[in-house]
């Protein structure tokens, strides 16, 4: 089976510099050891992407779509043998084990598959990357010479798969300084919300204002890094509707120093390499005044209503007066300011007020 590898040896190094051509080579190498497709995912703590052939995509799909990635014992498994080369289901089960795991049991023998040869490859960007090539369950699993020849390519997969990982970055970093025109701070972050790159100006924030975190980025003021983290999980998990994804960094005596916003990177699933998930921009926030309504909307994520809403609080009127100003019962103003609070991460409408004049009232320090 050496020829396997001399076959396929310029085609996987053509995909590390191409990742379009990696579904191709999968589907190839699928069927040249007599599988039905192949497919590569990130095995991270955050939002995971993949890509596949042809034949298998559909399967992938739906493994990704129904959850089935967080309970995933194929690979956990695969992962505590942590053998550095190919491995088949039988090197990690049992045959009894393989009628009662419920990733076979109710998803992939009902889809007629569920036959691997896999492994697992470290990618410069914090993840793993689970490399596997499936086969249909009446053809049986896959045959040593199979696994022996898979296993004679495996330092080039690897190789390749880092310089794919790798140009993935330059992109992410490419992306961050695109952010420079802007002319605000912006960082792409990972599906962790890890930091993979950062414009200049965002540099210069580190680490009074934002910190380069273990996990992920992190704010250096609680309440707006508690909301990013919300936020983050939210885009990690699909889950984006009701979620703030604009707060403000409040200084001392809650004054505001700036605002956050988190921008999902479309079409991010599919994107295995570059891992880019999302941008953090960084807006100050106007100066001494009460803001329009529009700066308001764009700053805090606000429905239109809300924005007049809280414009009108900065102007100093009550909520009996917006009620009649605006023509709207004193319950709905009141539920409209449990929105605000929420997206501007405040409790109170005095902090609220302050917030959004950016300024010290009388009486207090500063």
């Amino acid at each position: 089976m050496a020829e396997l590898s001399e076959q396929f040896i310029d085609q996987i190094y053509e995909a590390s510099f191409v990742p379009e051509k990696w579904p191709a080579l999968l589907d190839g190498l699928a069927q040249a050891v007599e599988g039905m497709g192949g497919y590569l995912f990130t095995i991270s703590q955050g939002a995971s992407a993949y890509v596949a052939s042809e034949a298998i995509a559909p399967h992938v799909e739906a493994f990704m779509r129904e959850g089935w990635m967080a309970v995933n014992g194929r690979a956990a498994r695969a992962s505590a043998i942590a053998h550095p080369g190919f491995i088949t289901d039988l090197d990690a089960f049992s045959a009894d084990e393989l009628e009662t795991e419920p990733i076979y049991r109710d998803f992939l023998r009902p889809r007629g598959i569920g036959w691997a040869a896999g492994t697992h490859i470290p990618i410069p960007t914090g993840d793993v990357l689970s490399f596997n090539l499936e086969r249909e369950t009446d053809r049986g699993p896959f045959e040593r010479h199979y696994v022996d020849a898979l296993d004679r390519m495996r330092p080039h997969i690897a190789r390749a798969a880092m310089v794919s990982a790798r140009l993935g970055l330059e992109k992410a970093r490419a992306g961050a300084e695109a952010l420079e025109a802007l002319g605000l701070p912006a960082a792409v972050l990972g599906g962790r919300g890890q930091l993979l790159a950062c414009n200049e100006m965002m540099h210069e924030l580190i680490p009074t204002t934002v910190r380069d975190g273990a996990e992920r980025l992190e704010i250096t003021e609680k309440k707006a890094d508690a909301l990013l983290g919300t936020a983050l999980s939210a885009l990690a998990t699909g889950i984006r509707r009701d979620i703030v994804q604009s707060f403000p960094i409040v200084g001392a005596n809650e004054k505001p120093a700036s605002v956050a916003h988190l921008l999902p990177v479309r079409g991010s699933a599919h994107d295995l390499f570059s891992r880019m998930h999302s941008i953090l921009v960084i807006m100050p926030m106007p100066g001494p005044g009460a803001p329009s309504a529009q700066v308001l909307q764009a700053l805090f994520d606000l429905t239109p209503s809300e924005a007049r809403i809280a414009s009108a609080l900065a102007d100093g009127r009550s909520i009996d007066a917006i009620g009649v100003d605006f023509g709207i019962a004193r319950e709905t103003v009141r539920s409209h300011l449990r929105s605000i609070f929420a997206k501007s991460g405040v409790s109170k409408q005095s902090s609220l007020v302050r917030l959004l004049l950016g300024i010290t009232l009388p009486g207090t320090a500063g």
